[in-house]
């Protein structure tokens, strides 16, 4: 999960709950077919409006690429994309550029255009994804726990699987169940989606997940896979890389960095994920304000701990937050551009941080790490 990516209610993981890996409806394919063509009069006024939330990830991509092909190819239907806020981190930039994933902007769109929407990774409830008004919500297609006291909006075709590695292997399915032969750029697309958000087959993995990323790989441009994978990275970035490790501290088996004001949100949780990689380090923590938010990113071994709960402990009612397994984001709310609220925040999250590291894993730096050790005070 990146910073950008939802903020997700507790998984049901943490409540106890065997994560849902089946649709709510037997073969889902059909079930699409007969909604469609219960509103079929409806859908001659005008195309569908596939959406996702805001500043979209790679699963969020793939997603809206795989339903457009869906819906084009299987029902003849016209479909357009719009996507709400920027696209920062390079691996997202690159996919688009790649892959010509064309999107309007959500803002100023003429809604009495579309005959119908559809949700793509994200549902509604989510504070980070908006639900158009005066235009039909004909399905959701996603992988993460609906927010608390379920979806807003009653949906015809709502396909969540909570168990599911990422959405973009969903539509995979539609799109194997309908028959049809995925061309080279849909299967990239929905391959990108699939290897970001289970880290190449390494987390949140189902046998659908793992079917949907051999099969859309045999079929995807592999040099543009290699790309999208490792893009050029602007000079920005190398300046926020300097400002983290300048700032980042270890403490036992916790690393964190606090990085001030930052130029690209999705750096917080490009460098929770590089900490984590640090030899000894157990979990990550790391955050950065953009605009009038401080972003937060949290990774763990999972081994050692879930994400969720010490997210969970740190904010303390501060903001809001989710994750599952070994990621958790979150997001608070900032009054104005005062530096001197911001390093009292900062402060906050550091002492609450710190008092999870129990005492005796502390243990002394390898000076090899270029990162100072920090003690309580």
């Amino acid at each position: 999960m990146s910073a950008s990516q939802p903020m997700a209610e507790p998984g049901r993981e943490q409540r106890g709950q065997a994560p849902r890996t089946q649709p709510a409806f037997e073969r889902p394919f059909e079930h699409l077919r007969r909604v469609l063509a219960a509103h079929g009069p409806q859908l001659a006024r005008g195309p569908l409006l596939i959406l996702t939330h805001k500043n979209p990830d790679p699963d969020a991509l793939g997603g809206m690429a795989g339903l457009a092909f869906l819906l084009e190819k299987a029902f003849g239907l016209e479909t357009e994309v719009a996507a709400d806020g920027r696209i920062f981190r390079a691996e997202n930039l690159a996919m688009v550029r790649e892959l010509d994933l064309e999107a309007r902007p959500y803002e100023g769109l003429d809604l009495s255009h579309y005959s119908g929407a559809f949700l793509v990774d994200t549902q509604p409830g989510f504070g980070h994804t908006q639900v158009p008004t005066g235009v039909p919500l004909l399905g959701v297609f996603d992988h993460h726990e609906p927010p608390q006291g379920g979806m807003t909006v009653e949906v015809p075709h709502p396909d969540v699987r909570v168990g599911v590695g990422a959405t973009s292997a969903i539509l995979y399915e539609y799109i194997r169940d309908a028959g049809l032969e995925l061309d080279a750029r849909t299967a990239t697309a929905l391959c990108c989606g699939i290897r970001f958000d289970t880290a190449d087959l390494s987390i949140h993995v189902t046998e659908l997940d793992r079917e949907a990323f051999f099969e859309t790989f045999r079929s995807s441009d592999r040099k543009k896979l290699a790309r999208i994978t490792t893009p050029s990275l602007p000079p920005n970035y190398y300046r926020e890389l300097h400002r983290s490790l300048s700032r980042a501290r270890r403490h036992g088996p916790l690393v964190f960095g606090f990085m001030g004001r930052v130029a690209n949100p999705e750096s917080v949780a490009e460098m929770a994920d590089f900490f984590r990689r640090m030899e000894g380090c157990r979990w990550s923590f790391v955050g950065g304000a953009y605009e009038d938010k401080y972003h937060l990113s949290l990774r763990t071994d999972i081994t050692y701990a879930e994400a969720y709960p010490l997210m969970e402990q740190i904010l303390d009612g501060e903001g809001s937050f989710g994750g599952r397994g070994p990621v958790a984001g979150g997001q608070v709310p900032l009054e104005g551009a005062d530096d001197t609220q911001l390093r009292r925040l900062e402060r906050r999250l550091r002492g609450r941080a710190l008092r999870l590291v129990p005492p005796e894993e502390v243990k002394d730096s390898d000076p090899r790490f270029g990162i100072r050790l920090t003690r309580p005070s």
